[in-house]
């Protein structure tokens, strides 16, 4: 064998290596551990940068249960499940309540990017999803979420600001709610709201569901379906008027 063939095919199988040695990487690539405590976080096996779905949990809950819901439908779609746990080191009760612990969400925002800087994230596709007390928060704070999320979904709960302004950029929000919740009427008037301000949104009524059933509504099928929605919809740039 000459020397140039002898070059031109340890060329050829260093190549092939570390492509092989690329794809064993992706494949084995294991999540990172979880920014705080009790959180939870699942990473499909992929070194590309992917959508993340940030996931509040009900009162009384942890966030290993509020993942449970979401985490076989969006890993079929190549994203990831970052779950927070509300964070008693940040005075937190110790029943777990968003809507009372009413912190900046700059907290939230830090643990995307703890996890960002372990993994790579598409951040013009990162959704917000809240299930009873964690959407009562989400709502709560409402005009806070645009600079950061594509998308929030308000799943069994759900409460609007007190006079705070609209979202500073175009938040599009799924509603699964009952309409047999006795805290219903806080979620109507959450959609009144995002009709107010001009906002997207989708009405997904459950009826005659009451908390019970508003959870059991959210099926793998029913997580897929909102997936899909959402994943129509990116983080838009705010618009200069200068």
């Amino acid at each position: 064998m000459t020397v140039r063939r002898h070059l031109l095919l340890c060329t050829f199988l260093l190549g092939a290596c570390r492509e092989a040695a690329s794809e064993t990487e992706e494949v084995d690539l294991a999540p990172p551990k979880p920014p705080c405590a009790g959180c939870t976080i699942d990473l499909p096996p992929s070194t590309r940068a992917v959508p993340l779905l940030v996931v509040l949990h009900g009162n009384w809950e942890t966030a290993a249960d509020a993942a449970a819901r979401w985490r076989s439908a969006a890993l079929a779609r190549g994203w990831g499940v970052l779950a927070l746990q509300c964070p008693r080191a940040e005075g937190c009760d110790d029943q777990a309540r968003w809507y009372r612990w009413r912190g900046e969400p700059k907290w939230i925002v830090d643990q995307i990017a703890e996890v960002g800087r372990k993994r790579p994230i598409d951040v013009s596709k990162i959704y917000l999803v809240g299930w009873s007390g964690g959407a009562t928060y989400i709502g709560m704070l409402a005009p806070k979420w645009s600079s950061v999320f594509a998308g929030v979904v308000f799943h069994g709960g759900g409460q609007p600001p007190s006079g705070a302004g609209c979202p500073s950029r175009n938040l599009p929000a799924y509603f699964l709610v009952g309409d047999r919740n006795p805290a219903h009427p806080a979620a109507r008037r959450l959609r009144a709201y995002w009709e107010s301000c001009g906002q997207e949104h989708v009405w997904d009524l459950v009826e005659g569901a009451n908390h019970a059933r508003e959870e059991a509504a959210l099926d793998n099928l029913k997580a897929m379906s909102i997936l899909q929605w959402l994943d129509r919809h990116e983080r838009t740039p705010l618009i200069s008027t200068r």
